[in-house]
């Protein structure tokens, strides 16, 4: 059955009503003529500009936090150098030095087959406790100030670098390397010969670093963190 004329005017209307929500159009007059529009998406003209503010925005937050976790990893590895220092010099007392003075004067002569300067008599004699390992970051101060040792090739053979070189480092896994080529060294085994020859790799790679960078964080390639763990894997 078909409909009065207003009724199919009323259903025409309101389909034209749905179909312009849905596809949010809007039906306006421009002199005189009507023009069908979709003013929303107008303002999608500008989207790709705000996009790539926003973008941009979002990669200087994140080189900000970026910059912010370095500067926090920097200063935690000086809080961890500095705790460092702190503990070598509260073992760098009077006491302490009176077990380290005899630990190089006893190489010096056991192992090195020196002939003893009085000094080293003294310190041997005064020591009523000797000790026998290294002890690098101890060791180097006994060259430093006054009543220094002046034998500082011993402390060299022991360890492989000056007191000098040794007093710069804060590295603790470089200070843990050298104490144990002091310690081979002053026990002196027949199987250390490979032990000296992967030394003298790390040693001669470990000179053409900054003496305060901690290499092992450096990637692999590095020939001093490359020398280093071929080191700490030889068991001796």
């Amino acid at each position: 059955m078909i409909g009065s004329v207003d009724d199919m005017k009323r259903d025409a209307y309101d389909e034209l009503k749905q179909t312009l929500e849905e596809e949010e159009l809007e039906v306006c007059e421009v002199m005189g003529e009507l023009y069908v529009s979709n003013p929303r998406h107008l303002g999608l003209a500008g989207l790709p500009d705000r996009l790539r503010a926003v973008e941009e925005d979002l990669r200087i937050v994140e080189a900000g936090v970026a910059a912010s976790e370095k500067k926090i990893a920097a200063t935690e590895e000086k809080i961890a150098e500095l705790n460092d220092q702190v503990s070598i010099l509260k073992l760098a007392g009077p006491d302490y030095k009176r077990v380290r003075n005899p630990f190089l004067s006893v190489f010096k002569r056991d192992i090195m087959k020196e002939t003893l300067k009085q000094s080293d008599r003294n310190f041997i004699a005064e020591g009523n406790v000797i000790a026998h390992s290294g002890d690098a970051a101890i060791d180097a101060l006994l060259y430093d100030g006054e009543g220094r040792r002046q034998d500082w090739y011993v402390f060299e053979e022991l360890y492989g670098l000056h007191p000098s070189d040794v007093r710069k480092i804060t590295h603790g896994e470089t200070i843990e390397v050298l104490n144990r080529h002091a310690r081979v060294k002053a026990n002196d085994p027949p199987e250390a010969e490979e032990f000296y020859r992967r030394f003298a790799v790390f040693l001669a790679a470990f000179k053409r670093e900054d003496p305060v960078s901690n290499y092992l964080l450096y990637d692999h390639t590095n020939p001093t963190r490359a020398a280093y763990w071929c080191l700490l894997e030889l068991q001796i």
